[in-house]
């Protein structure tokens, strides 16, 4: 591996002559240009190799779909580019497996011990899920810092620089308040979350700001929460509409505010209709429900006001080690809309 000043990896490092400011628009507009078909056949591929090789070619098939995923996404007719690699995945997820799976399924096995002293097994078992925690945390932030530090637009490479630990102790904390209060602490969980992530994200010299608080999805949310039953969940899907517009349009970058124009309505419907194309092909349809998910969402996503000018390349880190744990303990990373 090639490393340049400051002993960063190369691939780290962004070209310092890109700036984001090919012209100056008044308003960048996102799209999402994949295609179902396209996603399918790689699922199709990843698996078949996947399994031919018992699992060796995980990583690969993981950048593949990153590849994918992110390199589908287009602001001002400019695709955005991932740059990480299978090799350096599965050196990621082996040292996930060795420094954190390992030591779990240990602690899972001490509990589980026949004969073991009540005290003991209890004791075990809060520190089993105090380690839990804390490494879907680690999680969380290191796929975060890991995806933008491999993620670029315009030769600009993305950045995060919140800490493991901070983030740890906070989300910990608000979980805990919402497992007691039966869900109805999740506004101030999300946005808590989504605020942490959004404010120590960049991209290149330009941070991104948020400035949405839980108080303005509280209402909703609780109407939500009491027609959960009687409408099967769906008034779950239709505030996550709701919720995902409100986050974009408190979302800022360079002098500049996101306009989301996604309704709670739109989202429901679009969701179901999905749903049934999903139970329809017999789950084969999974992959082309996704993709049109993205597209109906990102297509009403704009930047307007932006100073792209303002936005130079500057270095970023990310360890495949954060990418690694979140495959292994199976969590999401990062922003989501679904």
């Amino acid at each position: 591996m090639e490393y340049v000043r400051g002993g960063l990896p190369a691939r780290m490092i962004a070209d310092p002559t890109a700036t984001a400011a090919r012209s100056a628009p008044s308003r960048v507009d996102l799209a999402y240009a994949g295609q179902g078909l396209d996603y399918f056949g790689l699922h199709l591929v990843n698996g078949a190799l996947t399994m031919l090789t018992l699992g060796l070619y995980y990583p690969w098939a993981r950048a593949r779909e990153l590849r994918f995923m992110i390199g589908s996404l287009v602001a001002d007719g400019d695709a955005f580019t991932f740059h990480g690699t299978g090799g350096e995945l599965f050196w990621g997820f082996l040292r996930a497996w060795v420094l954190f799976l390992l030591p779990l399924f240990g602690l899972a096995f001490l509990i589980n011990l026949p004969g073991l002293d009540a005290a003991l097994r209890w004791v075990l078992l809060l520190v089993f899920c105090a380690l839990l925690i804390v490494l879907v945390s680690f999680a969380i932030v290191g796929s975060m810092r890991y995806r933008s530090s491999r993620t670029s637009w315009r030769g600009i490479r993305f950045g995060f620089d919140g800490p493991s630990l901070e983030f740890s102790s906070g989300y910990a904390l608000r979980l805990l308040a919402q497992v007691l209060t039966l869900g109805l602490a999740y506004p101030h969980v999300a946005t808590w979350r989504r605020d942490y992530m959004v404010s120590h994200a960049r991209l290149g010299s330009e941070s991104f700001g948020f400035d949405g608080v839980a108080g303005d999805l509280f209402a909703r949310y609780l109407l939500c929460w009491f027609l959960a039953l009687p409408t099967l969940g769906l008034s779950f899907v239709w505030f996550h509409g709701h919720q995902q517009a409100y986050y974009w349009n408190h979302t800022t970058l360079a002098g500049g505010r996101f306009r989301c124009l996604l309704t709670g309505s739109e989202w429901l419907g679009a969701t179901l209709l999905n749903g049934l194309l999903v139970v329809f092909t017999f789950g084969f349809g999974g992959y082309f429900a996704y993709v049109n998910l993205h597209r109906e969402f990102f297509r009403r996503l704009s930047l307007e006001g932006a100073d792209l000018a303002r936005i130079y390349a500057t270095e970023s880190e990310g360890s495949e080690l954060g990418e690694g744990t979140a495959a292994v303990l199976d969590v999401a990373g990062g922003l989501d809309i679904g």
